[in-house]
Parts: C-alpha cells; structure tokens; sequence
C-alpha cells in the first residue's frame, strides 16, 4: 500500500507541479473572493473569509517566498477583475494587507520550522556518520586488542604466568593430574591457537587411550587409526595440514604432542576445528612449547622443583630444554650461582627457595674444592628480568644477614640466547663433575 501511495505522490512533487499548485490555488482564491463580495451585503460578515486559506496554505507548505507570490498573483487578478466591472473603488485595501500579514507570519513560521528541520537533519547525519565511524573504530580496535592478546600470549612473561598457574595446579595432585590441569591446558591452547574442538588423551607406552581427559568442544571424537595421529606418535612433533605431508586425509587440524624433557610422551592433544588464520609459524611455535613445559608437569620425577645434590642429570636436562627452547623458539632462559664462600650461610642459601617462583628449578650442590651452591635455572626469562630477580633475592638476603650478605656471592645471570658458551663453561667450572655437567651445543628437547 506504501509503495502505491509513492509511486501516486512523487510526480507531484517537483518544482514544475509546485508552481502549478500556486496558479491553481491562486485562480481558486481569486474566485472565492469575487464570491465572496456577491454576497448581499451584510452577509459576508456572517461568513468566513475563504480566500485567505488559498495563500495560507501555500505559505505554510512552502514557504513566505511561494506565499507572497500566492497572495500577490491572487491580489493581480482580483484587481483586472474588479477594474473590468467598475468595480475598482471598492477595491479591499485592509483584507489585502491582512492575507499579506497572514501569509507573512505563516511563511515566516514555516521557513524557520523548516530551517530548524534540515538543521537537525545535518546534525542527525552527522551523528549518524561518527555512529558508523565509531563502530568501524570499535571493530578495528576489537580486532587489534585480540591480535595484541595473542601477541601478548607469546611474551616470555605471559607465557610464565600460564605456565605458572598449570604448575601451581599440579602440585596440588599427586595422582590424575591431567584430569585437573586438561581444561585449563585446552583453553591455553584455544587462547594461543584458535582452537575449538579438541580433546586431551593420556599416553601410556606410546599407547593412547580411548577415553578423553579434557574434552574442547561438542563433537570431538578419536580415530586412533588417522595418518596424522599415527605419524605424530612415531616423530613426536606437533602436526598441522601446514607441516603434514602425507597423501591421506586426516580428520584433525592438529596433533599436538606432550613430550616432557625426559622424552616422554605423556599426552596428546587432538583438534578437529582450528581458526587456519591463527596457524601462523609463530602460534604452532607457541604451542609447542606450551606443550613440552606442560609435558614436565605431568611426570613426578620432573614436577621436583627443587633438586638435590645427586640429581644432576635431571638438572642437566632442564638446562639442555633451555637451550632447545633457545634455539628453536627464541625463548631466552638465565642461569644464576649462588656461592657461599664462608661455607656458614648454609641455612640462608636454603631459605631461598622457599622465594621460588612458578617454573623456577633450584639445585644445591657442592662443587669439589668449593662451598655449598645454589644453582637456580629461570626458564622463559630475559636477562633483564633475570636481573630484577638477583635484586629481589639480594634484598631477601640483606634482610637475612644484614651486612654479612656479602658472604654469598652472586654469580650471573648468564643469558641462553646470548652468553651459550659461558653458560657451559660455568656450568663445567661449577658443576660437581665437570665432564658430567658439560652441555652438547646440538641438545634436543
């Protein structure tokens, strides 16, 4: 019914049909005049004064302009007309200047009303083009705060506090702990690499089993005969359709395994739906090494955060997972000594672990011809926060034995990323076997 009503109303609204409405409200005034004063008279005082409805009109639908000239042209033609009949000297002086006055106030009104409306109309449009420029920046900004979460996710710092929060979790069981840390795990990862369905498996034996312990997702499922699951299990790397280059289809998107720093496959990770515009190096990247520090939390022996003197080889491996981490990822880790070289702070130097922080390993051992030392491993630590932590335990230990603090020597902190070589060398001059503690320059996770 609208759209019937448009297509009937807009060919009269043109200019070329305005000015026909006046010509035809001005011949209808015109003759309602004449009408008017062929009432007897005395009459006419009893009837309203039509002719003036014609200018009005026009006045208030467009303006004094088409108005003016209205009651102009109807004033015209009443003034032939009467000068034709002899009828001039009765010409009404009073009710022209009155509709002229009317028409005047009238038209007056409706520009400035109309004024008024195209006044809000170009603030409404105004605010109509900030509302799309706003919600364009909104989206951008969305779009940029999320880009700077996963940027963020990949900082040395984050990457610590997530891990952190899974260790700090773990250490609460002594059994199941996958069963505990597995969703938290998944939402990491979804965090990191988009993922949305997914589900978490135990491995035993290099078997996995059929049951998930953490489940991402409504429609996971398990196909322990898929080519990329198989494949991942043999070369205990994480695969995608990017890195995967087998002639079958897999089922999954990714297969992410859980290799702790003993080279063990404790779990797996097996995603169905992944966003394919996170798979970028630098996220695969990430998760692989969320997926070997998380790997060490599931294993009792390597959960330990504190080592004892005989357990060497276990610290030696934590160093050597520094210098993969290095090497393939570009994740620095420091290495820092803490010597008692009175040998009588012995209780002081223990007291520092008691400060650790998450994934912090600490290991007290007595170097040959040396006093007790305190070797502490900062995995995904930049040498300046490394040297924020020396600060930090300095403090701790001014406040322990005040102008005796000087009694421990602090020796570091030793950058993976930067200082390999002397890491080694001190490792080989501080360790308690020298040949043993010597770290290979190609060691793998």
């Amino acid at each position: 019914m609208n759209k019937l009503l448009d297509i009937f109303i807009k060919p009269f609204q043109g200019d070329n049909f305005v000015w026909i409405e006046i010509i035809i409200i001005t011949a209808i005034s015109a003759t309602s005049w004449l009408y008017f004063y062929s009432l007897p008279v005395g009459v006419e005082a009893n009837h309203f004064f039509w002719p003036l409805l014609g200018p009005l009109l026009i006045a208030l639908r467009y303006g004094f302009a088409k108005g003016f000239i209205c009651t102009l042209g109807m004033t015209a033609v009443l003034v032939s007309i009467m000068k034709d009949g002899g009828m001039l000297p009765l010409f009404p002086f009073s009710l022209i200047v009155g509709t002229f006055f009317s028409v005047m106030i009238a038209g007056e009104f409706r520009d400035h009303w109309q004024r008024s409306i195209d006044k809000y109309g170009i603030e409404h449009k105004h605010m109509q083009q900030e509302l799309t420029s706003f919600t364009k920046n909104y989206h951008l900004l969305k779009v940029s705060h999320d880009q700077l979460e996963l940027r963020n996710a990949g900082q040395p710092a984050s990457l610590r506090a997530e891990i952190n929060s899974l260790q700090r979790i773990a250490l609460q069981y002594s059994e199941r702990r996958l069963a505990h840390i597995g969703e938290p795990l998944l939402a990491l990862f979804a965090h990191v690499g988009g993922i949305h369905v997914a589900g978490i498996y135990k491995v035993t034996n290099n078997e996995v089993e059929a049951q998930p312990y953490a489940v991402l997702g409504d429609s996971h499922t398990l196909n322990i005969n898929d080519c990329m699951l198989q494949d991942m299990l043999v070369n205990k790397k994480l695969l995608s359709p990017v890195t995967f280059h087998a002639q079958h289809e897999s089922c999954y998107q990714l297969c992410i395994p859980l290799v702790d720093t003993a080279g063990v496959l404790q779990a797996v990770v097996l995603a169905e739906s992944v966003k394919f515009f996170l798979l970028t190096p630098a996220n695969v990247v990430l998760l692989s090494l969320i997926a070997d520090n998380a790997a060490d939390l599931l294993s009792d022996e390597l959960l330990t955060p504190v080592l004892a003197t005989h357990q060497d080889d276990l610290f030696m491996r934590y160093v050597q997972r520094a210098h993969y981490n290095s090497r393939e990822y570009a994740i620095d880790s420091s290495l820092i000594i803490f010597h008692d070289h009175t040998g009588e702070n012995s209780h002081e130097l223990d007291a520092l672990t008691n400060h650790r922080r998450g994934s912090d390993v600490y290991w007290t051992y007595q170097p040959p011809n040396k006093k007790l030392c305190l070797m502490v491993l900062l995995p995904l630590t930049t040498a300046t926060d490394s040297q924020l932590f020396i600060t930090r335990m300095q403090q701790i230990l001014f406040n322990a034995l005040g102008e005796h603090c000087n009694d421990i020597d602090i020796i570091g902190p030793f950058s993976f990323e930067d200082s390999k070589h002397d890491i080694d060398s001190i490792i080989k001059i501080w360790g308690p076997n020298n040949d043993r503690m010597l770290v290979p320059s190609c060691a793998n996770s």
